[in-house]
C-alpha cells in the first residue's frame, strides 16, 4: 500500500502572526567567560561553573589532545589553540578567553598560550591555570609553597622549573604519577584532600595543587581550613583571575580564601 500524499502546507503567512519583541545584550549580565579547553578533560567545566556566581557564563570549546600525559603531547597543543579560540562565539560578547591547562600551558610557555588565543580574539584579556595560579598565591601572600599535581616526573620537571621561574619557592612536592588524562579525572576528593593535608602541613605559606582535571571543589573549602593555611587550585583561580580580569568583583564563599579577594 502507497503512502499517502503529503500534505501540502497552507501559506504560513496567513496563519502565524508576527510578535512583537525587543532585544538586550544576551545571557551573561556579569562577564562572558571564552574557555579552551581539553577534548578529554570532563572535569574543568563543572568546576570552574561551580566558583562563578550568577550572571557570569563560561562558554568552551575543545582542543584535540593525546590521552598520553607527556611532555611532547602537552606541547603539541600549540598548533590547535587559535582555531579553537576563534570558534568560541563567534561575533558575541566575549570578556575573557582562558586556556584550560595547566601543565600544557607551562610545557608551551604562557607567553605563547597568550600570543595563540590573541591570535584568534584580539579584543579580549586572556589568562590559563598557572598565571591565574601565581596571581592568586602571590595575591594571598604566599611565596613558600607546597604544589600536588597529578603528573608523571617529565611533566613534574617543566612544573618545578616555571613555578619558580615566577619567583616562587616550591617547599614539598608530591604526585600522582598518572600518564593518562582519564585517570586524572577520576582521582577521588578524598584522595587530594589527604595528599594536600599530608604535602601542606608543614613550614609553607600555602598550598597549590595543579590540574583542571582534578575535582577539587568539593575538599577545597574543608583543606583550607584544616590546613590554616590558603589553598589554590588551577580551576578555582582561573574562575577567580577571569572574572577579575573581567571586571567582576563578586565574591564567592566557601571555596578558599582567593574567591574572596
Amino acid at each position: 500500500m502507497n503512502d499517502p500524499a503529503p500534505q501540502v502546507a497552507p501559506d504560513t503567512q496567513s496563519i502565524w502572526q508576527e510578535m512583537p519583541h525587543s532585544y538586550d545584550e544576551g545571557s551573561p549580565t556579569k562577564a562572558a567567560i571564552g574557555l579552551v579547553t581539553l577534548a578529554n578533560d570532563i572535569t574543568i567545566e563543572p568546576e570552574i561553573v561551580t566558583f562563578l556566581p550568577p550572571g557570569v557564563a563560561l562558554y568552551s570549546n575543545r582542543i584535540p589532545c593525546s590521552e598520553a600525559l607527556t611532555v611532547e603531547s602537552l606541547r603539541s597543543m600549540e598548533r590547535n589553540i587559535t582555531a579553537t579560540a576563534a570558534l568560541i562565539n563567534p561575533g558575541e560578547r566575549l570578556d575573557v578567553v582562558i586556556f584550560g591547562c595547566t601543565s600544557g600551558t607551562m610545557a608551551i610557555g604562557d607567553d605563547v598560550v597568550r600570543a595563540r588565543i590573541k591570535a584568534a580574539k584580539p579584543e579580549v584579556e586572556t589568562t590559563d591555570p598557572i598565571t591565574a595560579g601565581i596571581t592568586g598565591l602571590k595575591r594571598l601572600g604566599c611565596k613558600r609553597i607546597a604544589v600536588l599535581t597529578p603528573y608523571p616526573d617529565d611533566v613534574n620537571d617543566v612544573v618545578a622549573r616555571f613555578i619558580t621561574s615566577k619567583g616562587m619557592s616550591i617547599e614539598a612536592h608530591g604526585s600522582f604519577k598518572l600518564v593518562s588524562s582519564s585517570a586524572t579525572c577520576r582521582v577521588t576528593p578524598d584522595s587530594i584532600y589527604d595528599a594536600g593535608m599530608a604535602l601542606a602541613n608543614t613550614d609553607v605559606d600555602g598550598l597549590f595543587i595543579s590540574c583542571t582535571a582534578l575535582r577539587v571543589s568539593p575538599v577545597i573549602g574543608r583543606l583550607e581550613a584544616d590546613l590554616g593555611k590558603p589553598v589554590v587550585s588551577s580551576n578555582q583561580a582561573l574562575a577567580w583571575h577571569a572574572m577579575r580580569l573581567a571586571g567582576c568583583e563578586d565574591k564567592v564563599e566557601g571555596y578558599g580564601q582567593l574567591l574572596t579577594v
